[in-house]
């Protein structure tokens, strides 16, 4: 891709990256927390998409406009829902607004959400992801789309002149979808994933597709966005994180994950042990999160800490918390 290793260098060598759910707080406090994680010297803000909170663009939006130089990315939208023309123009005004300053994420989305809350029908999701970032990489950096897939047209124009060079990162766990972003993306957004799960699986995966298509590897970044909890700010901490992996692993990819890393036998009994809990979130004092941030970076990957700002549970419910959790995974 043409400025495959500029993109993959920006994404890699930003300091401090940090993923952002917003709750029952609203969208000025996430907005608030932004400028605090922009001033505590966080270079991108990534912003998560839950099926119950407001739409990632929008806040991207408004975290674009009240702040200076922090880059801002969706981590992910799900394509479900959402035409590729649409995300497109997202794009392209999100590029504008930022400018220059703005990611896209882009996921297939879980099966229950899709077809449940969305009442769409069940579609192969490789193949239409492949037809759907092709629309949107198109439309983008060359003005113009002429495609009739199997599940996605689109016949359109952009005549903005912003969004051609924004990055964009597909999120997936398994193999194909790790080949189909060694062909389309500039980089690979993993949630919720062990480190061993990203070493024996995920690595071996990227290098694989990309030497099959003679990509170097080191265009693909791959983030992994992993929960970050400091243990003083949580009384209930275990029992949350074992709700946590409860929801989780009723999705069949996230299941997928949590077994071939070696937890079958837990979640097969329930027994959600500190052991399982430790392998999926990191939890302690600032020194326990540097060490175990740094593991990731050893392996090559960006590791992107994760917090929620609310009410509920493994939230951070005041700026003082938030303020106490930057200290912790940024460094000046």
């Amino acid at each position: 891709m043409t400025g495959a290793l500029t993109v993959a260098d920006g994404l890699r060598r930003a300091a401090n990256p940090l993923l952002l759910t917003s709750g029952a707080h609203g969208l000025s406090a996430t907005v608030d927390r932004a400028r605090m994680a922009e001033e505590a010297g966080a270079e991108y803000l990534w912003l998560s998409q839950p099926p119950d909170g407001h739409d990632s663009a929008v806040i991207a939006a408004a975290c674009a406009a009240a702040t200076r130089s922090m880059h801002i990315g969706t981590g992910v939208i799900p394509a479900a829902g959402h035409h590729p023309v649409h995300i497109a123009q997202t794009v392209s005004a999100l590029a504008d607004l930022s400018g220059g300053r703005f990611a896209l994420g882009l996921g297939a989305g879980h099966p229950f959400v899709n077809e449940f809350v969305l009442g769409l029908a069940p579609v192969p999701p490789v193949a239409a992801m492949r037809e759907y970032l092709t629309i949107v990489r198109t439309l983008l950096g060359e003005g113009r789309v002429d495609f009739a897939g199997r599940h996605h047209t689109a016949h359109a124009s952009n005549l903005t002149g912003h969004g051609a060079g924004v990055p964009i990162l597909l999120g997936g766990m398994r193999r194909r979808m790790i080949e189909l972003a060694a062909e389309l993306a500039d980089g690979l957004l993993l949630w919720l994933v062990p480190l061993r799960y990203v070493e024996e699986h995920v690595l071996p995966a990227v290098h694989d597709a990309c030497a099959r298509i003679g990509r170097d590897p080191a265009t693909l970044p791959v983030l992994v966005e992993v929960p970050v909890y400091l243990a003083g700010d949580h009384p209930n901490l275990e029992r949350d994180l074992e709700g946590l992996v409860i929801q989780y692993a009723m999705m069949p990819a996230y299941r997928h994950v949590f077994e071939t890393s070696g937890f079958g036998d837990r979640l097969a009994t329930g027994d959600i042990d500190r052991a399982m809990t430790g392998a999926i979130a990191i939890t302690g004092d600032a020194g326990e999160i540097a060490g175990r941030l740094e593991e990731f970076r050893t392996l090559g990957c960006v590791p992107v800490p994760t917090a929620a700002i609310g009410d509920g549970p493994l939230a951070l419910d005041t700026p003082a918390a938030f303020e106490r959790y930057l200290k912790a995974v940024c460094v000046a």
